[in-house]
């Protein structure tokens, strides 16, 4: 089910202060910046070759980004591994009892709840291409 790990995402108190220490510390640059309201967080994609590193900063601290700062501090929040039917793993996930959320109106993206893989937020995602 569980392909290659494409996706590392990491909370941070400040996003500018995180990338500049990621891409001078390994090198890296940053593709693309967003914001999301629906998830409290800001965020930017730092490529790393068959996937991403996502910085995180929490801009609301009632939601999950923000709680998972104030709990844990900084680090990793989330491991996506590459599966070839998100779908088809939901389904059997699913049918293993296990708390697992497809991503609204898309096939290509699922989280399984982290009080089923030991507090780490698992993402079942398609592979990402970069320029």
């Amino acid at each position: 089910m569980l392909g290659d790990v494409i996706e590392l995402s990491v909370v941070v108190r400040d996003l500018e202060a995180a990338i500049a220490k990621w891409t001078t510390l390994f090198g890296l640059k940053v593709h693309s910046r967003s914001e999301s309201k629906e998830f409290g967080f800001k965020n930017a994609i730092l490529p790393t070759g068959i996937g991403h590193i996502e910085l995180m900063e929490p801009t609301d601290p009632t939601k999950a980004v923000g709680k998972f700062l104030a709990k844990h501090g900084e680090g990793v929040y989330l491991v996506g591994f590459e599966s070839k039917d998100v779908a088809g793993d939901v389904a059997a996930l699913k049918g293993q009892g296990v708390r697992v959320n497809p991503a609204a109106n898309r096939n290509d993206l699922a989280w399984v709840h982290p009080a089923e893989t030991n507090n780490v937020f698992v993402e079942l995602r398609h592979r990402e291409k970069y320029d």
